[in-house]
């Protein structure tokens, strides 16, 4: 009998570690994706539309990483609208930055808890 609790005891001890271990690794995540979606996009359109498809591939591995459901599927949402950016969305670039800060504050509210 000593021996299940023991293993139960383990179990539990491994699973708090692990919980942690996510935690962690979230909070990680969260940074390194505030830090991609901060950029200031150039004042060229052409070379801004390259700066928003890296940041997109960067926040998309990101949000394989996450390891809360929430804050992956923020940090995915931001990727993809930055993914599908076009030349047409810097002609009205006020729209594609309230966008962007929409994207970047359900990033924020996702990871608040980390």
């Amino acid at each position: 009998m000593a021996l299940l609790t023991g293993c139960a005891e383990i179990q539990q001890a491994a699973d708090t570690v692990n919980a942690a271990d996510r935690a962690l690794t979230t909070a990680q995540v969260c940074v390194q994706a505030i830090g991609a979606i901060d950029f200031i996009p150039s004042t060229d359109p052409a070379t801004a539309v390259e700066q928003s498809r890296g940041a997109a591939q960067e926040l998309s591995a990101l949000a394989a990483q996450a390891g809360d459901v929430t804050v992956s599927e923020a940090i995915d949402g931001v990727a993809t609208m930055l993914g599908n950016v076009s030349l047409d969305d810097f002609a009205t670039p006020v729209e594609w930055l309230q966008e962007r800060t929409s994207q970047a504050a359900a990033v924020l509210n996702a990871c608040a808890g980390y």
